[in-house]
């Protein structure tokens, strides 16, 4: 059995979200099962109503449609990744809500290997934080060490770079599907990373970027790395650098902050818990956590 289609078809079709998803296989054992269930056995989940049930088993029919475009995104290198695979992330299969199913570009997933997500405002940065997280990025690849980010402006595009130009992986977690690469400035940058790496996203292919979608792609970033490195926050507004560090922080991930004089965002993370570093030199205490 192509497990890969009916998973598609309860997210794509039926729109059955993460911990739908997870309920449903609790519930019922298998995909299987989920599909030869009745419209009440279904409906009598927890924000699961009798139309949902209903748009649920009808997404059957869409089985050969969907086949018709499995085989067209490996024809053009796109991999689909699932909850079921034996090579899905184990870090990322162990939070509250990993995603179903995965799309990549690249080469992925990367076994054996130790990841640390470097992330930071894309507003607001300063040139101090560019050079930091180039430079953090780099001094990571040389360890060995994939950098995961999610090539917002600013920080994530700079942590990218220096993962690159050191000739080490990194991977960029999308809020869009592939053929939607956002911001569109970094579309050369996207198609490097797949050649150090690999783009990944929860999203099909022409899905459109939108600010939930930017948000939720942390809880995968987190999730796929051992660590986070926090490097710079815009002090008036940071909503996905700060919700990056509160799912590190749930995920219960070392959480580790670049100081920045006079940065009470960063005093607050701190006082919750994270670690703080001076500089480049201080990543020793991150790769130690790692092995």
């Amino acid at each position: 059995m192509d497990h890969r289609k009916y998973v598609i078809a309860l997210r794509e079709k039926a729109k059955v979200g993460p911990k739908g998803f997870q309920q449903l296989l609790l519930t019922f054992g298998s995909l299987e099962n989920i599909y030869k269930a009745s419209i009440d056995e279904l409906a009598s989940l927890p924000r699961m109503t009798p139309e949902k049930a209903e748009q649920l088993l009808q997404s059957q029919e869409d089985l050969i449609e969907i086949e018709r475009h499995v085989s067209y995104l490996e024809e053009q290198g796109i991999g689909i990744s699932t909850l079921l695979d034996d090579d899905y992330p184990r870090m990322l299969k162990q939070i509250d809500n990993p995603p179903p199913l995965l799309y990549y570009r690249g080469e992925f997933p990367l076994l054996n290997e130790s990841f640390v997500a470097v992330v930071g405002t894309h507003r607001g940065y300063s040139s101090w934080g560019i050079g930091l997280a180039v430079q953090i990025a780099k001094n990571l690849a040389q360890r060995d060490v994939v950098v995961i980010s999610g090539l917002a402006e600013g920080i994530d595009t700079a942590a990218h770079v220096g993962a690159i130009q050191q000739e080490g992986k990194t991977y960029a977690v999308l809020g869009a599907g592939l053929n939607k690469i956002y911001p569109a400035e970094n579309t050369a940058l996207a198609q490097e990373i797949t050649y150090h790496g690999a783009l990944i996203t929860e999203y099909d292919l022409n899905v459109p970027v939108k600010v939930g979608q930017l948000m939720a792609r942390n809880r995968i970033a987190v999730g796929l790395s051992q660590a986070v490195i926090l490097v710079e926050m815009n002090e008036d507004r940071s909503e996905g650098t700060v919700s990056a560090a509160d799912i590190a922080i749930e995920q219960g991930k070392p959480l580790y902050v670049m100081k920045k004089q006079n940065s009470q965002k960063v005093k607050d993370l701190i006082a919750e818990g994270a670690v703080a570093l001076e500089g480049v030199d201080d990543l020793d205490l991150v790769v130690q956590c790692l092995f």
